[in-house]
């Protein structure tokens, strides 16, 4: 196995199994049922299609934990670890911020708050542990990502990531002009999203390899039909005009479109 890359530690395909759990329970709460969210979510969000937006992303999200437990390479999903370990560190910097929100002494909230407080420690200390042993036997790229794609990663991930890092800092900047209500929690919710996506388009860049890429893509593909799926359930309470609805979907239709692009080669090689 070291020829060809790092075996994944089974603590960390664990740990990958009980992520899948804690996404199952997020899209079968707020995914499928938003306009639930006071009693079957961490904490009552308004209005509806917010709730059922943020579902959209537990539901790409599915795949990007689903997969690595069929891989054999730490290489194959390292893409993911760090900004995964990221966005549970700003979800549970808003869960702390804006305690008094939240439905504490739920059961929905404890579900919450273990989903997001376990997973930093846990990914930075896989991801350190699994660079050490990866560093022995370093794998050379056999199929590097085309520059021009790898530009667009690179520009695009930096906008989502600036964007978040904006909102989760300033998150009054975003509130007067999206195209729906957005409290400051909501808001800063949204941000830890963007950063993922943001975070894994650059991991990609850094990795510069369609293989070691490829598991992370089908969130890439998902995430605007899943998110024009979502608002179109509640379109009345969409302003379909805002110039941010429509700048925020090209962003993600150019995701999809590296998704796409990135998901065209061998599976076996992604697994193996």
């Amino acid at each position: 196995m070291n020829s060809q890359g790092t075996p994944i530690a089974w603590p960390l395909r664990a740990w990958l199994a009980v992520e899948v759990l804690f996404g199952v329970g997020a899209v079968l709460a707020i995914g499928r049922d938003p306009a639930n969210s006071a009693t079957n979510f961490a904490w009552p969000i308004n209005p509806v299609v917010m709730a059922a937006v943020l579902g959209a992303f537990y539901i790409t999200s599915a795949p990007l934990f689903l997969l690595p437990l069929f891989a054999k390479r730490w290489e194959n999903i390292r893409v993911m670890i760090l900004p995964t370990a990221l966005f549970s560190t700003i979800q549970l910097v808003a869960t702390f911020v804006h305690w008094d929100k939240f439905s504490v002494g739920t059961l929905p909230f404890y579900v919450w708050f273990a989903s997001y407080l376990l997973p930093p420690p846990i990914f930075l200390t896989a991801y350190l542990w699994h660079q050490r042993k990866a560093a022995s036997h370093a794998v050379t790229s056999d199929d590097p990502i085309p520059s021009w794609l790898n530009r667009l990663l690179v520009i695009v991930g930096s906008i989502l990531t600036v964007i978040a890092v904006l909102t989760f800092i300033f998150p009054n900047w975003l509130i007067p002009i999206f195209p729906w209500q957005l409290t400051p929690l909501t808001a800063r919710s949204l941000s830890g999203w963007l950063i993922a996506v943001g975070t894994i388009m650059l991991s990609m860049y850094r990795e510069n390899d369609r293989t070691r890429a490829r598991l992370a893509t089908p969130m890439f593909i998902l995430i605007l039909p899943a998110l024009l799926m979502q608002m179109l359930r509640f379109a009345d309470q969409v302003n379909w005009g805002s110039p941010v609805l429509w700048f925020g979907l090209l962003l993600f239709g150019i995701v999809g479109f590296c998704g796409l692009y990135l998901a065209n080669g061998s599976w076996r090689d992604a697994l193996n």
